[in-house]
């Protein structure tokens, strides 16, 4: 390895440390000691003499009573397991069949049986899952102690719901977020989301297959990652340093080995690899990364793992697509051996700066390759769940109600009666692919498929998606409504026993001012019931 090379990469690194990040705020948990100890009998008797200011209570999965320690254990006899909650605050409700519970309340769940009693891949904070074989009293008394006492974790992210795409008019349209928190830690609240700080322990993965941005991961905050690779590599380069390599890895140390066999190697640390999307994947590249590499290893939860694999697929459709190597952005295990790539197609790294919005992070880069690549192709059909994409309408059947565009949470679909003529306009930058104009669209005349338009003029356009001929009412002449919705309307009802008659029908056909008049003549429809004398 040259001199050159090791001075560019530490020069590049020392450049990267030196860059401030934004602090977020913290979390605080506090903690007393109360300690509930589940497992059989044998296993919660290691707990028995645990000294202050541990105070136990012991449950016995076995079913029986201990009467031989101090303190009664207290038997589950078949009853069912609730746990709730988190460091200082876990409440445990111990069901029976006729649905009374015993509730109990702890600020640490010692569980000593074989599997953890809390599916989740992620347990809570306070929650320690010890298999009781082999288990030492007193190492475990040790790290319950570790437990007791205040303690501070930062606030791993923001919610901006004015974005979310979590429900909309009472259906659920997207869950990606929950689908992808290993940590169980969100949860709905019908049209939005709701984060959990004390259970969140900031995998990332939220942030990462949030379509809209409404999650967005700030230990650190996007701008700063992406400010921070962008100076770390003008330092790299500006030393001398070439097709360098940025690896983001959750490793405490980074291999050794790999630095010294791979002498353009940039390791990025971060929190949880499962943090780093799109949107700084794209940006590391167009920065000037040769290649990024996703370190991942055995402690990352399966749900991140299959997020990150997502984002790859759709991530090297593009680059294939632009005429890049698609594996210059790859996932690879930290114990796999690494193959550089060989040099490929030179562009000229990006000097702007890194913005805060995931979306506008993803579009300036994809801006800032298409302007610099040869011929590539102006779109890409993308892998299913993309959230980029079109939206088709079919003409036949849509009535344009704008029901899809009161929906739409990214203004995708714009409604265009402004121009005195029922029209829908579609965004295609704007759009995010959730779903939500399918799902309350009452004629299903819509359909949505994902794909990223390169060329961003096109991309940001409004386009016509449908339109009709205003309808013009019978009595006044006001244009009121598409034709179609009054077609479908009158054809609907024709049976309909309120609109037997001619007159009837023809209210159909009026603006509201006009068809409140005719139905106040109208002695059949009054029945008798309207005096204009009174």
């Amino acid at each position: 390895m040259s001199k050159v090379a090791m001075g560019a990469r530490e020069v590049a690194l020392e450049t990267l440390d030196s860059v401030k990040t934004t602090p977020t705020s913290l979390i605080n948990f506090q903690s007393n000691g109360r300690v509930i100890v589940f497992g059989d009998d044998e296993a919660i008797n290691l707990c028995a003499d645990f000294s202050e200011p541990l105070r136990v209570t012991r449950v016995s999965m076995s079913g029986s009573r201990q009467s031989t320690d101090p303190g009664d254990a207290i038997a589950l006899k078949k009853r069912k397991i609730e746990i709730e909650g988190h460091l200082g605050k876990f409440t445990v409700r111990l069901v029976g069949a006729d649905d009374i519970a015993e509730t109990l309340q702890a600020d640490i769940i010692l569980d000593l049986n074989p599997q953890p009693l809390i599916k989740r891949e992620i347990l809570p904070p306070g929650y320690l899952h010890e298999s009781a074989t082999g288990a030492n009293s007193k190492a475990l008394e040790n790290q319950l102690l570790e437990m007791t006492g205040e303690f501070e974790k930062p606030k791993y992210f923001k919610y901006n719901a004015s974005i979310c795409a979590h429900g909309v008019n009472g259906k659920t349209v997207c869950t990606r977020c929950i689908d992808a928190c290993p940590a169980d830690a969100i949860g709905s609240l019908i049209e939005k989301i709701e984060v959990d700080p004390y259970l969140c322990q900031g995998g990332g993965a939220c942030a990462t297959a949030c379509p809209s941005g409404a999650i967005q991961y700030v230990y650190p905050r996007l701008a700063d990652s992406g400010n921070r690779v962008r100076k770390m590599l003008q330092a790299f380069r500006q030393q001398g340093g070439k097709q360098a390599i940025v690896m983001f890895h959750a490793e405490t140390e980074f291999p050794q080995e790999l630095l010294q066999q791979h002498a353009s190697i940039l390791p990025v640390r971060v929190e949880e690899v499962a943090s780093v999307g799109m949107d700084l994947c794209l940006s590391t590249l167009v920065y000037g990364a040769s290649q990024v590499v996703l370190l991942s290893n055995d402690e990352i939860p399966r749900l991140s793992l299959s997020e990150l694999e997502r984002q790859l697929e759709w991530l090297q459709a593009m680059l294939g697509s632009l005429g890049l190597e698609p594996q210059q952005i790859s996932l690879q295990a930290i114990s796999a051996e690494f193959t550089e790539l060989k040099p490929g197609i030179s562009v000229e790294p990006a000097i702007y700066t890194m913005p805060e919005n995931k979306r506008h992070a993803i579009f300036q880069a994809v801006d800032h390759l298409y302007q610099q690549l040869d011929q590539p192709q102006e779109l890409v059909d993308l892998p299913q769940g993309a959230p980029f994409g079109t939206a088709t309408i079919n003409e036949s059947t849509c009535t344009l109600c704008m029901a899809c565009v009161g929906a739409c949470p990214g203004k995708a679909l714009q409604d265009g009666s402004n121009r005195e003529v029922p029209e829908i306009f579609f965004i295609e930058s704007n759009c995010i692919q959730c779903g939500a104009c399918t799902q309350t669209c009452p004629e299903s005349a819509i359909t949505i498929s994902p794909r990223m338009i390169f060329d961003r003029e096109r991309r940001n356009r409004s386009r016509p998606l449908n339109k009709d001929i205003p309808f013009a009412c019978i009595s006044c002449g006001k244009l009121f409504a598409p034709t179609s919705v009054i077609a479908k309307m009158t054809d609907q009802l024709k049976d309909h026993y309120m609109f037997n008659s001619t007159r009837a029908m023809d209210r159909l056909k009026m603006c509201e001012d006009c068809r409140v008049v005719d139905i106040v003549q109208d002695p059949e429809a009054m029945k008798g019931n309207f005096d204009p004398l009174n």
